[in-house]
């Protein structure tokens, strides 16, 4: 009637994800994302890979507008590179409390361009990322980026709510 067929015991046990990557960026809906995500995991037993990009387009943009200088700018990089090790290793944390594994990958460059690329060569079958408020997503640039993301995926993308 409605164009669906009775389904074998092989298809209804198919998982529907197998190989899925999560944005992490350090704010509390990432981190509801990560739960959700680690959980998806282990019910779907599906691959899971963990994000974290170093946005260095805007220390770029902010060293070409003069606002920082070169060391400036170089100091800034390896904080943030502390700070994405330590959110991917609480990642990783959650996953191990879970039972599960997740892969951990540091990039460098424009968030949303970096994690595109990133699910492309990973050929994922969905992208989990936490969501945002519309009000202040014209203020924050990491709300700018989600949506980039959402819009230019070229998978299913999950927005987790709650946290923020």
């Amino acid at each position: 009637m409605f164009g669906f067929k009775n389904k074998t015991s092989e298809e209804v046990q198919t998982p529907l994800f197998t190989n899925v990557l999560l944005v992490v960026d350090g704010s509390e809906a990432s981190v509801a994302a990560a739960n959700f995500a680690v959980r998806m995991a282990v019910q779907q037993k599906c691959a899971l890979t963990a994000v974290y990009v170093i946005d260095t387009a805007t220390l770029d943009y902010l060293l070409q507008m003069r606002i920082f200088v070169n060391q400036e700018r170089e100091g800034f990089e390896r904080d943030l590179e502390k700070t994405g090790a330590r959110y991917l290793e609480y990642v990783s944390t959650i996953a191990r409390n879970n039972g599960t594994v997740i892969e951990t990958v540091l990039r460098h460059g424009s968030i949303h361009q970096e994690i595109l690329q990133e699910a492309r060569e990973r050929g994922v079958d969905a992208i989990v990322l936490g969501g945002w408020k519309r009000t202040i997503a014209r203020k924050d640039v990491a709300s700018v980026e989600r949506q980039h993301i959402l819009d230019q995926a070229d998978c299913p993308v999950l927005v987790v709510k709650g946290g923020d």
